[in-house]
C-alpha cells in the first residue's frame, strides 16, 4: 500500500481546528511529544547505551523544539539522564518549564564530545524551515555525527515540501512525524527510518482531518507524492508508531492453465562485444523474476544460453518471436545499428523498457523521442540522475526540484519515468500530478551493473502484467514500483554475510531476485 504525503500547508490546515479545540494549552504538542518519547525509548533500548543511555535534546524556538522538550521531560521522568541545548537561546516556555521541572538540565554550550550520549533528539527547526541551517550550527551538526539521532517531524535543514537537504543539515537515524506523512519522508534519505504517530485530540485524530480534505487537494492542490520503503529500517518500534511500508508486489505464481508462453514472455536486447556482461546481467534479472519464457536477441546469444540454458536466443530482433514486453539498452551500443534496433522495438505493440545506451540514443535522436511520444503502448524509461540530466536537456525540460522535473519529463516524452537512486521516483506517463517515491532503505544497489539487473526484473514484470490482464496504463505504477522493491530487497539480501553486511555485486543481486520475490509477494519483508 502506498502512503499519501502532505505539504506543510496541508498539515497546518488540518491542525488548525484541532489547535482551536484544545482543552488546555499544548494538548496537541504533548500528544506529539509522547510519540517522540516512545520512539526515543525504543532507540535507547536498542542502542549501545542501553535503556539507561543519556540523551541530548536540541530544541529550537518553534513547535518541534517544544515537542522535543516535552519528550525530554518524559524521558527524564522515566529514569534517563536528559540534557537540553537551546539552539536559538530560547524555546517554548511551557515545554521548557516541563523539562526543567522533570529534572532535565539545560546546557549553556554544546558538550565537548558525544561519547557519553546514546541519543540526540533533533527539534531545531520545524516543517516551515527551508534551505539549510544557519552557519553557527555547524558544530552542532558535526557533533551529531557521533550519536544516533531522532528527528522530530523532519530533520532540521531538510525542506518538508521538497525533501531537498540544505548545505548544512541533520541526517537522522529515524524521524517521527504526526498525523500524516510529509513529502520529505518520501523524498529525503536524511530522514532515516520513517515513523508515523496518529496523534490528535480525543475522538479527533489528525490523520482523519487530513484525509477529509484529500479529495479537494487531489483536484486543486499540488502534485501528490506517494511514498514507500522497500527494505524495513532497523529497530523495534512500539505498535503506536507505524513505519513506512513497502509497495505491494503482484504474485508471480503461474495459474492452473498457464504455460511458458502465457505467463509474460519478455524479450531482451542488451550487451555487445564491448559490454558482454550487460546482456548476462539483464537476462539474469529477467530469468529470476519471471515464471515465463525469456527471449534474448543480440550478439551475446552464445554466452547468454551458456549461462542460462532456459533462455531462447537469436541473433536478430526479427527472429526473436512473440514477446509481451521488450527491454532495450544495457550495453547495446549507441551507433546507427543500435538506433535502428531501438526504432524497430518502438514500433512493436507491446510495452517497452529503455535503459542505459537506449537512453543515450533517445537523448541524441529527436526522431526516437518522437516515436516514444506517439506510442499507444506504455514506454518505461529508467535513467539514473546523469542519464536523466541528458534526457532533460535534450527534451527542453527546465531543471528544478527532483520530483517536479521528473514529472515534467514524463509529461513531455509521454513515457513513464523511473528515475533511479537511493530514492527511486516513478512518474506515470498518464498521471501529470502524481508521483511515486520508493526509498530503498539502503544504498547497496549503487554498484556497476545493478541497473541492468533492474531492467531485466522490470521488463519481466511488465510482460507478466501485460499477459495477465488487458494491458492498462493504470497498472504501470504498481508494476514498476513492485520491480523496484524486489530489486532493492535483493540487493539488501546480497550484501548480507555471516560476518555482517559487505558488498552486493550486480551478479550476486541477480541471484537473490528469487528469494526477494518470494518475500515481497508474501508481504513477509515489511
Amino acid at each position: 500500500m502506498h502512503a499519501t504525503t502532505f505539504t506543510a500547508d496541508q498539515i497546518r490546515a488540518a491542525e488548525a481546528p484541532l489547535l482551536e479545540a484544545q482543552s488546555h494549552p499544548d494538548e496537541l504538542m504533548q500528544s506529539a511529544a509522547h510519540a517522540v518519547y516512545e520512539a526515543a525509548e525504543a532507540m535507547l533500548a536498542g542502542g549501545s547505551g542501553g535503556s539507561s543511555g543519556r540523551a541530548l535534546v536540541l530544541a529550537g524556538p518553534g513547535g518541534n523544539g517544544g515537542d522535543a522538550l516535552y519528550a525530554g521531560a518524559e524521558l527524564q521522568l522515566a529514569g534517563h539522564n536528559v540534557d537540553a541545548l537551546l539552539t536559538a537561546g530560547h524555546a517554548q516556555e511551557r515545554a521548557l518549564s516541563a523539562f526543567t521541572n522533570a529534572g532535565g538540565t539545560v546546557l549553556e554550550r554544546l558538550p565537548e564530545g558525544s561519547a557519553e550520549y546514546a541519543l540526540a533528539i533533533d527539534g531545531i527547526t520545524g516543517i516551515g524551515g527551508s534551505g539549510g541551517l544557519r552557519g553557527e550550527l555547524v558544530d552542532v551538526v558535526a557533533w551529531l555525527r557521533g550519536v544516533q539521532v531522532l528527528a522530530v517531524d523532519v530533520p532540521s535543514g531538510v525542506d518538508a515540501n521538497t525533501g531537498v537537504a540544505g548545505e548544512l543539515h541533520v541526517s537522522a537515524d529515524a524521524t517521527v512525524t504526526f498525523g500524516g506523512w510529509r513529502r520529505a519522508h518520501a523524498l529525503a534519505p536524511e530522514c532515516g527510518v520513517q515513523l508515523l504517530a496518529d496523534i490528535g485530540l480525543p475522538g479527533r485524530p489528525l490523520h482523519s482531518a487530513l484525509l477529509e480534505t484529500l479529495p479537494e487537494w487531489a483536484h486543486e492542490g499540488p502534485a501528490l507524492v506517494l511514498a514507500n520503503r522497500a527494505v524495513p529500517g532497523p529497530g523495534h518500534w512500539p505498535s503506536s508508531l507505524t513505519p513506512l511500508r513497502a509497495a505491494s508486489v503482484r504474485p508471480v505464481e503461474p495459474g492452473p492453465y498457464d504455460d511458458k508462453y502465457s505467463g509474460g514472455v519478455v524479450g531482451v536486447r542488451a550487451g555487445s562485444d564491448g559490454y558482454p556482461g550487460a546482456a548476462l546481467l539483464a537476462v539474469s534479472g529477467a530469468v529470476h523474476a519471471s515464471p515465463a519464457m525469456v527471449r534474448y536477441a543480440g550478439p551475446q546469444a552464445a554466452e547468454v544460453v551458456r549461462a542460462h540454458p532456459e533462455v531462447v536466443v537469436t541473433q536478430t530482433l526479427e527472429d526473436a518471436g512473440r514477446v509481451q514486453a521488450w527491454v532495450f539498452g544495457p550495453g547495446a551500443g549507441t551507433d546507427k545499428a543500435a538506433a535502428a534496433e531501438l526504432s524497430w522495438i518502438l514500433r512493436q505493440e507491446v510495452p517497452v523498457l529503455i535503459d542505459a545506451d537506449g537512453l543515450t540514443l533517445l537523448a541524441e535522436h529527436p526522431d526516437l523521442r518522437q516515436q516514444v511520444a506517439k506510442r499507444q503502448q506504455t514506454t518505461v524509461l529508467t535513467p539514473h540522475d546523469g542519464e536523466f540530466a541528458r534526457l532533460q536537456k535534450a527534451a527542453g525540460v527546465a531543471a528544478g526540484i527532483r520530483f517536479e522535473e521528473t514529472l515534467a519529463l514524463a509529461a513531455t516524452l509521454r513515457a513513464t519515468i523511473v528515475r533511479k537512486g537511493r530514492i527511486t521516483l516513478v512518474a506515470p506517463e498518464d498521471e501529470p500530478h502524481l508521483i511515486h517515491a520508493v526509498d530503498a532503505g539502503h544504498s547497496w544497489a549503487a554498484t556497476p551493473g545493478s541497473g541492468d539487473v533492474l531492467a531485466g526484473i522490470m521488463g519481466a514484470h511488465l510482460a507478466l502484467a501485460a499477459a495477465r490482464t488487458p494491458y492498462a496504463d493504470a497498472a504501470i505504477a504498481a508494476t514498476t514500483t513492485g520491480a523496484v522493491t524486489v530489486h532493492a530487497l535483493a540487493a539488501s539480501l546480497a550484501a548480507e554475510t555471516p560476518f555482517g553486511p559487505a558488498t552486493a555485486p550486480a551478479s550476486r543481486i541477480a541471484e537473490f531476485v528469487r528469494p526477494a520475490t518470494a518475500l515481497c509477494t508474501r508481504g513477509t519483508h515489511a
